[in-house]
């Protein structure tokens, strides 16, 4: 059935962005590239070889993705290809261990368990259904034979086995769930007395002296970063004109993309469907003739369906071939209205088919205006294409021979030279400077001491830029004058929070001798106290320093002795007196709480991921895994 698959699958190539295949290869990471090649082998696990190909492959796979993530901004300097390698490597020969262990220890995948997961990938699904068609395009985008991904497919649904009889196999002991089950439902009665810096402001003087000692021993904190001013070209492919299609383009477009402008033929139909239980065809194969005879005597195949233990009535509602399976699609498409099937056999099942309705393929005609609106686009577009393709390589050409101006790019590509305000090393804004290309390209020293242009620079798929410094700033110290009100809020700011922490000190040590919370706050300047109540550790109302203060403050949940005492500063910028005066486990029946069942399945969960990671290490250090440095690099 796979070689159907495959064998079947025919029609033109949707446009699919090469991203959806890379979702599909989510399933399975970045292992199981190991199709027995004769190019140099990086490394050996056992009896498996990963070779340079096969490498370089699931490292391509993995760095396009990484590019399609960042779009526009995508900087190949944050993804060092030698790293990007190297865990790629590893994670081939982590999947060809497990693969081997669950070989050896007689882990099996059928060639039905792995149909039926391929039919089941929405990926491959048209309207909810597998479409053959769909499969190879997929496929095909990504350079992949069928044959060898399913081959690598069935190894991971093999390791995979592995993780589920790990899964299967972990628990979590009594004390762990019990533990996990208190830390979840513990709730402890807060209150919390706040203090605002902003009430101590106004008291706070700042003088020249005290700006200026801070200006001089912060020299870094007011420093402008160095900045350029740059010219470029800009190479766009949305920007590109082209010339209108004339009739012979657009009749070869048409025909060759005729299918995809209309509706394909469909078919309706009943049809009664026997699973082949047990491998026992022949039984599945006397159901259908049964369910024929009956029908040849005047029953209906929903009667006869009835009648006959195993045999499933339904309909197929106006499909088309390429959403039915094979062998279904193959005979009701052969059908007349109306006319009975003889049995069909599919993959797992017998069939007996009785098609409903016709509804033939509607295909426009050239002259339809939408045909020709969508034509006249596609023309546009691959006429677009061609010409980016053509001028990106003439400017890679460009750039390497003219190398001290930008004039002649300009002038043999037709591109206007175009100028940028001031750039920051830092970055920021919007505009070329955005970009960590052009900012790196732009304070290289080729660029910035040689005076060179810059090599060609990929922002995005459909754009190429040379740029070139035309001046350039140093990093400078603003002057004084430029940051003293800076500085004077700053040290405002500063001395603020530093009183608004003394007072919350204060009131701590008021409150451990006895004096009510209420009395402290009404005496104390910008004071606010606020009695939460139990709380739990998912509270979501709370400042996150005050909840976390709340919680490590030692308390024994079996008593309710001595309040305990924190001061924080919160995520605001205010000082916080956090009081803890009590502490429960709440059950997990009410106010929404974790119930204990789902508590020990979280638990058990948390410790398969850790035994299947300990297996994991531990078959990485027995096994016999060589890597060939000279073949690597």
């Amino acid at each position: 059935m796979l070689q159907k698959i495959r064998d079947g699958a025919s029609g033109p190539l949707a446009y699919i962005v090469v991203a959806v295949i890379a979702v599909v290869f989510g399933v399975w990471g970045v292992g199981s590239y190991f199709t027995p090649s004769a190019d140099p082998v990086v490394a050996s696990v056992g009896d498996t070889n990963i070779t340079q190909s096969q490498l370089q492959q699931a490292f391509n796979q993995r760095y396009q993705r990484l590019r399609q993530m960042m779009g526009d901004h995508f900087d190949a300097s944050m993804f060092p290809r030698d790293e990007i390698r190297k865990n790629v490597l590893d994670g081939m020969i982590e999947q060809a261990v497990m693969t081997q262990y669950a070989r050896d220890n007689g882990y099996r995948v059928t060639d039905a368990n792995l149909l039926a997961l391929i039919r089941s990938n929405p990926q491959f699904q048209d309207n909810g259904r597998f479409s053959t068609q769909r499969y190879k395009a997929l496929l095909a985008q990504a350079g992949i034979p069928p044959a060898q991904y399913e081959a690598r497919l069935r190894r991971s649904m093999v390791a995979g086995q592995v993780r589920q009889i790990v899964a299967g196999s972990a628990f979590a002991a009594p004390p762990e769930v019990d533990a996990a089950y208190r830390r979840s439902h513990e709730q402890r009665k807060i209150e919390v007395l706040r203090f605002d810096p902003s009430a101590y402001s106004g008291q706070i003087k700042v003088d020249d002296q005290a700006i200026k000692n801070y200006y001089d021993s912060h020299p870094k904190q007011f420093m402008r970063p160095p900045r350029v001013k740059l010219a470029y070209v800009s190479l766009d492919a949305d920007r590109l004109s082209s010339d209108q299609p004339g009739p012979d383009r657009l009749q070869q477009l048409y025909q060759a993309h005729k299918s995809e402008f209309g509706t394909p033929a469909k078919r309706s139909a009943k049809q009664v469907r026997i699973p082949i239980k047990g491998g026992d065809d022949a039984k599945a194969r006397q159901t259908v003739q049964s369910v024929i005879a009956a029908v040849n005597n005047g029953q209906s195949l929903k009667q006869a369906a009835a009648a006959n233990d195993g045999a499933q009535f339904s309909r197929i509602d106006s499909q088309a071939k390429s959403a039915l399976p094979d062998a279904v699609g193959s005979a009701v498409f052969g059908l007349k209205q109306g006319e009975l099937s003889k049995p069909v056999r599919g993959d797992d099942a017998w069939y007996v088919l009785r098609t409903t309705a016709v509804t033939p393929a509607k295909t426009p005609g050239f002259d339809d205006p939408v045909v020709q609106a969508r034509l006249k686009a596609m023309a546009r577009d691959q006429a677009r294409a061609k010409a980016f393709r053509s001028k990106s390589d003439k400017l890679d050409s460009l750039a390497y021979q003219a190398p001290n101006g930008l004039q002649t790019i300009s002038n043999k590509l037709g591109l206007k030279i175009r100028h940028t305000d001031w750039i920051s090393r830092d970055g920021g804004g919007s505009g070329l400077g955005q970009y960590t290309a052009v900012r790196k390209a732009a304070f290289s020293d080729a660029v910035l001491k040689d005076h060179l242009n810059s090599q060609v620079l990929e922002l995005g798929d459909q754009r190429r830029v040379v740029l070139r410094v035309t001046d350039h700033q140093p990093a400078q110290r603003k002057p004084l004058t430029a940051v003293r009100d800076t500085i004077r809020q700053r040290l405002v700011a500063q001395r603020a929070e530093e009183r608004a922490q003394q007072a919350a000190q204060q009131a701590m040590a008021q409150a451990r001798q006895g004096k009510p919370l209420a009395q402290i706050a009404d005496n104390a300047k910008g004071a606010t106290l606020s009695r939460p109540g139990f709380v739990g550790r998912d509270n979501g109302k709370l400042d996150p320093k005050v909840l976390d203060a709340a919680f490590g403050l030692p308390l024994d949940a079996k008593q309710s002795g001595d309040a305990q005492y924190k001061v924080v500063s919160t995520d605001d910028g205010q000082a916080a007196l956090v009081v803890v005066s009590a502490s429960r486990v709440q059950s997990g029946d009410k106010q929404g709480g974790v119930p204990r069942k789902q508590i020990a399945q979280r638990q058990a969960g948390y410790n398969a991921n850790l035994e299947y990671g300990a297996l994991s290490r531990y078959l990485r250090r027995q096994a016999d895994v060589e890597i060939h440095e000279s073949a690597l690099n």
